[in-house]
Parts: structure tokens; C-alpha cells; sequence
């Protein structure tokens, strides 16, 4: 197997987090904005790097290391899947915003994460 066999995967993962990065900052700046009149801003900042900033560490960390990187990715997509459901299961959110919230926070890290692991796992088959 060739090395651009795989390529394909890690290019994906990488281009799905820049793009859920990009979504998430746009977003926190919007929502932190819209907070920050009362709340200083400290609360502008978290919004802001909560998650986009946790998705830009994990995604440079499975850009260097996609083993390690995507693994991170993946807890983080199950995580925030658990937490989504729980929060449905609880009256907390719609269909629709469990929708919404699975497309943009849970899946993109965990798909991301499997191409990532895929990719590495694929590379190291290569090389052994």
C-alpha cells in the first residue's frame, strides 16, 4: 500500500475539524458577544475556546500525532454525544437541537478521530 493510499483519510479528518473549528469560534464569538455586556470578558473568552479551543489543541495534537490526536478526538466525540443524549434524555433539549447538536459537536471529533486512527494505523502497517 502506497502511501497516499491513506492520505485520503488523515486529509478528511483534517479538513472536517477545520471546518468544525471554524463553525465552533464563529459561534462562540456570536454567543459570547451577545453575553459579554454583564458578564465581563471572561465569560466571552470561554465561550469562545469552549469547544473550538479544545478542538484546535486536539486537532494540532492529531496533526503532529494522529494516534494520540485521534484517540483524544474520539473520547472527546463520545463525550460530548454522552452528554448530548443525557441532556435530551432529560427534557433539556428538542429532536431537533439533539440533531443539531450531534452534526456539529459529537460527530465531526469522533468521525475526525477515526480517520486519524485509521490513517496512523494504515501508516503503521506500512512501515512494520
Amino acid at each position: 500500500m502506497t502511501k497516499g493510499q491513506h492520505a485520503w483519510q488523515r486529509s478528511m479528518a483534517r479538513i472536517l475539524m477545520i471546518i468544525a473549528i471554524v463553525f465552533w469560534l464563529w459561534f462562540g464569538i456570536g454567543i459570547g458577544s451577545a453575553y459579554v455586556e454583564g458578564a465581563g470578558p471572561l465569560n466571552w473568552l470561554m465561550h469562545i475556546l469552549v469547544p473550538g479551543g479544545i478542538f484546535i489543541l486536539s486537532t494540532l495534537v492529531a496533526w503532529r500525532w494522529p494516534g494520540i490526536g485521534g484517540t483524544l478526538l474520539v473520547l472527546e466525540g463520545i463525550a460530548a454525544l454522552g452528554f448530548i443524549v443525557r441532556a435530551f434524555l432529560w427534557g433539556r433539549f428538542t429532536t431537533s437541537t439533539l440533531t443539531l447538536m450531534c452534526l456539529t459537536l459529537g460527530l465531526p471529533p469522533l468521525v475526525a478521530g477515526i480517520l486519524f486512527l485509521l490513517s496512523w494505523y494504515k501508516s503503521r502497517l506500512q512501515e512494520g
